[in-house]
């Protein structure tokens, strides 16, 4: 699945347009011009599905017809997922490890970033790139 479709609606109201997904519960966003609240929807999109990816939930399926009366318009945003999934995977965790005190401290006078050093002999040692 390289994209994804959602249909959100947008109403103006006093020069402000109200954008609202009915397929998710909380993905909502407005702006002042129907072209900025088009450009908001698709960045509430994106955030919402990195938030659903990042936490392991699954996508809801996006409704093929929606009904609005005149006040609302209906259109359909697409999101690129390979960007969303890539960095919803890439995720940082905590890892506790023992090493001799002498290193420790030799190594914590000269700075050095022990996330980083790990991280680059982790992929050398599983041949990743």
């Amino acid at each position: 699945m390289e994209k994804i479709i959602y249909p959100c609606l947008i109403s103006e109201d006093d020069g402000v347009y109200y954008v609202d997904f009915p397929d998710f519960e909380s993905c909502f966003t407005d702006g002042d011009t129907f072209e900025e609240a088009v450009i908001n929807a698709k960045d509430v999109l994106e955030a919402t599905l990195f938030s659903l990816a990042k936490n392991g939930r699954k996508f809801p399926k996006a409704s093929l017809e929606i009904t609005s009366d005149e006040s609302k318009k209906v259109i359909y945003v697409d999101i690129w997922l390979k960007p969303i999934m890539d960095r919803a995977n890439n995720q940082s965790i905590k890892k506790t490890l023992t090493i001799p005190k002498w290193l420790n401290d030799i190594a914590e006078k000269q700075s050095v970033n022990f996330s980083s050093i790990l991280q680059t002999a982790l992929k050398e040692e599983l041949g990743i790139k």
